[in-house]
């Protein structure tokens, strides 16, 4: 791949004379990205380096500098807002920006404001005061968590249609990092190229309603079951990095929970996706919000939806169900290369699996190759809303907030039978957790503009050049999933903490009485 420019110095001197002095004090330094490996998903794919033009007198200077500017070679003057999280990735997001961000902005031209985030939800407040007329692009330096902040705080304002045309962009510094691996962001030094150069990509964006709730928006996933309390759960391994989540969701299936409830599913609504920032998507009769066209669902005493919603098929209980936008769960989860973020579909997947082996297994051998839902352990199906019913609302944690609200699926003869958890399962929308609760998720095809690297989604993402880049991504991402270093495609940490908690869990059953081959029989059931 070209180096690609994101800033320059000029310096003017005297007029030109045959001393190499003299001649060297009319000069450009061009600062610029190396790219060191074709698959912009490894964070040393790029380096920062410079080049040094010289000219015989400084109106050559200025020619050059404007006949390059006139070719979009140097970036566009742009107002930036630039969030921080001095506690991302486990503070990794202030050395990120300290060392590679604001060094790279400083030569770009672009105009650019610092803020640290202080608190939870710190993000939402500022975007949600932010003046629109003063920036151009707000950006966090952050795992997803904060940029899921802002687009809840530019959506939740009075004048969401003009906030929501603010571009928004990510410098990868947490633990996840979907966001980034789905986008060939991963490298802090490739993402702020991104948002330099500010080109930007539709961005569709998820809405979840509850009854007498806010509305929540997700750019990323919900998810109930398995991976909702993996994630969630992963929050206290955090000095873990990345791994966290590997340790979390293998404990997680240890003893896998059967989570009792109902979903239904409308089909997609093929419509012709919104191409420019300018038009309006449909908006709610106060205009208060994006267009909610089945919230009288949400009435625990509405009848069930009929057609064409459908009920999808449980057993009664579901054990894992997950709704994404990326192909990346994280950094070290590559799902699927079906999903689009601006494909304007949802794609949900669920399953009823409670069998070990037949969990454990694709999510060692297949978490980074794409296959996790080939070897049929999760079915997919393509909706355009999503109507979620928990058999059991309330606080997770808090007892006295409970309710069964489907008996037949938490108290009956059958369900005890199954071992059916009579407790609330976690709802995890891109990380946070929501109420559980009778939940409507509807789609909003090209809501926001995402930042994203100009060679990823040209404009016009309908061309030809724009596929071709798309598909060439897809192919690094497979190719890095599948390194010779890796034993059967098996990351090395992966079978470390597979082997630490089987250990784990042995000792413990042995600890409590059990025999640890009452475990080992356990994982092999079928």
């Amino acid at each position: 791949m070209s180096p690609c420019i994101f800033g320059y110095e000029a310096t003017k001197g005297n007029n030109y004379t045959a001393t190499a002095d003299k001649q060297q004090q009319h000069k450009v330094v061009l600062h610029y990205v190396a790219f060191t490996e074709l698959d912009l998903r490894k964070s040393s794919a790029a380096t920062k380096t410079t080049a040094q033009l010289l000219f015989e007198s400084s109106s050559d200077v200025d020619k050059f500098i404007q006949m390059a500017r006139d070719l979009g070679v140097f970036p566009k003057t742009r107002r930036i807002l630039l969030l921080v999280n001095p506690n991302g990735g486990v503070g990794k997001a202030k050395r990120i920006s300290d060392t590679v961000v604001k060094p790279m902005l400083q030569h770009s031209g672009v105009i650019v404001k610092e803020q640290y985030t202080e608190y939870g939800k710190h993000a939402v407040e500022i975007a949600n005061k932010l003046n629109l007329n003063e920036v151009d692009s707000l950006v966090v330096v952050s795992g997803d968590g904060v940029l899921h902040e802002v687009i809840n705080g530019l959506l939740s304002r009075p004048d969401w249609d003009r906030a929501r045309k603010t571009s928004i962009g990510i410098i990868p510094a947490g633990s996840a990092n979907a966001i980034g691996t789905s986008i060939g962001t991963i490298s802090p030094i490739v993402a702020t190229l991104a948002v330099i150069r500010g080109e930007t990509s539709k961005l569709d964006i998820f809405s979840l309603s509850q009854l007498n709730k806010p509305r929540i928006y997700s750019m990323l996933s919900f998810s109930w079951g398995m991976m909702a309390d993996a994630d969630i759960e992963s929050d206290k391994y955090r000095w873990l990095g990345p791994l966290r989540f590997e340790v979390a969701g293998l404990i997680r299936m240890i003893k896998l929970r059967r989570y009792p409830g109902k979903i239904y599913v409308l089909p997609p609504k093929y419509q012709e996706t919104l191409s420019t920032s300018e038009l309006t998507p449909p908006q709610s009769p106060d205009g208060r919000e994006p267009e909610s066209r089945f919230k009288h669902l949400l009435d625990s005493d509405a009848q069930e939806p009929t057609k064409p919603w459908r009920l999808l098929p449980n057993m009664p209980f579901y054990s894992m169900c997950l709704l994404l936008n990326c192909p990346n769960v994280g950094e070290t989860i590559y799902f699927t290369d079906t999903i689009r973020h601006n494909d304007g579909i949802m794609r949900f997947w669920y399953s009823c699996e409670t069998r070990v082996r037949k969990i454990l297994f694709p999510f060692v051998l297949d978490q980074m190759n794409g296959k996790l839902v080939e070897r049929g352990l999760m079915q997919d199906v393509e909706c355009g809303g999503i109507l979620v019913v928990p058999g059991v609302e309330g606080v997770p944690e808090d007892p006295s907030s409970h309710l069964i609200v489907e008996p037949d699926l938490v108290t009956s003869p059958a369900a005890k039978k199954l071992d059916i958890y009579q407790r609330p399962g976690l709802f995890d929308v891109d990380g946070e957790v929501m109420p559980t609760s009778r939940t409507l998720i509807e789609i909003h095809p090209s809501l926001m503009n995402l930042i994203v690297p100009e060679w990823f989604f040209c404009k016009g993402e309908d061309n030809i050049k724009a596929k071709e880049h798309a598909e060439a991504v897809i192919q690094a991402t497979k190719n890095q999933a599948r390194p010779s270093s890796y034993a059967f495609g098996v990351k090395p940490l992966s079978l470390v903490a597979v082997g630490a908690v089987a250990v784990a869990a042995a000792l413990y059953l042995s600890a409590n009485g059990d025999s640890p081959l009452d475990y080992i029989r356990y994982i092999l059931a079928i």
